[in-house]
């Protein structure tokens, strides 16, 4: 499921999906784009870089373009949860149209992708609008139920362990920072022995976070499966939510970032996304924790405001709400 998706069946392939709609379609299939077969991949393509052009074009244009059939397309649209051809004509329609009448500077599909000799105005210019069109797509196809799960989850925690490596590390040290700051018992790791071996150890009151931008890296695939088997509650927050990850764990927080393709680092853009989902979680979290998020926030300022010589003849308003 795209979004923020919870699920009980970890054993499906495919989870279902909240309805799709005009505003969240080009993100859902750039999520979905890498579990579909290649043949409905090259549609899947075609549709998100020329989205203006194929919802003016027919099922036999669109398949002829695509080096494919039309009962192939019409099979990408049913496995990317539409009724068939008519109704994604009809959503990237609509998409165009809002986008124009919105006057948005980059149109949907353009070509946002940093280029070998772009000049620095134009490099900045790319990156706000990729890090922009993150948070539009990532929000776009949130799951707001899958969120509300993972706070309660979190919420009921006896440990939080999170596991990510590589590029994760930045988004792994966020939520450490972030949960710790409310109270939670949180254990970080980043390398695939410790991790493992931590696991190893758990019980069903805990809860992993797994983080990895594409739901394939073994050196957190293995440490949640090990939990899984101890019987803790397993999140994930990934960019692709039918990838390995996504199909492991009990509930899913799906970011959007697509990253560039002359830099493929899956560390730009798609951390943005992450981050995002990360304070979403983390405030939703400390509104649900109510008077404990005060209390917890009180005791980090009284420990480290002797480190702050400013703060040591400041007076503070404890316990502020607003």
């Amino acid at each position: 499921m795209t979004g923020l998706t919870a699920h009980s069946d970890n054993t499906a392939a495919h989870r279902d999906t909240p309805p799709i709609d005009a505003d969240s379609l080009l993100a859902r299939l750039r999520g979905l784009l890498p579990s579909l077969p290649e043949s409905e991949q090259a549609v899947g393509r075609l549709v998100i870089d020329k989205p203006s052009e194929i919802a003016r074009a027919s099922i036999s244009e669109l398949a002829r373009r695509a080096g494919t059939s039309a009962t192939t397309v019409t099979r990408f649209c049913r496995d990317v949860g539409l009724t068939g051809y008519h109704e994604l004509r009809l959503l990237l329609a609509v998409a165009v149209d809002r986008q124009q009448s919105a006057g948005r500077h980059v149109p949907i599909g353009a070509d946002t992708d940093i280029a070998p000799d772009d000049a620095l105005p134009a490099i900045a210019q790319k990156m706000a609008h990729a890090a922009q069109r993150a948070i539009q797509d990532t929000l776009d196809t949130f799951d707001l139920e899958a969120l509300a799960a993972a706070v309660e989850a979190l919420n009921g925690a006896g440990r939080v362990y999170i596991y990510g490596v590589g590029s994760s590390d930045v988004v792994v040290a966020d939520l450490d920072h972030k949960l710790s700051h409310l109270g939670l018992t949180c254990v970080t790791y980043a390398d695939v022995h410790r991790s493992m071996a931590s696991a190893a150890h758990l019980t069903p009151s805990d809860v992993v976070i797994a983080v990895s931008h594409s739901g394939r890296t073994a050196e957190v695939l293995d440490p949640v499966r090990v939990a899984r088997g101890r019987g803790a509650t397993t999140l994930a927050i990934t960019n692709y939510p039918r990838s390995p990850l996504a199909d492991l764990v009990d509930i899913v927080l799906s970011s959007a970032g697509r990253e560039s393709i002359f830099f493929r680092t899956g560390a730009t853009v798609s951390r943005i996304a992450q981050l995002y989902v990360a304070d979403c979680l983390f405030v939703a979290l400390a509104q649900r924790r109510g008077d404990q998020t005060w209390e917890a926030f009180d005791r980090v300022h009284d420990a480290v405001s002797s480190r702050h010589s400013a703060g040591r003849n400041s007076n503070r308003v404890r316990g502020s709400r607003t």
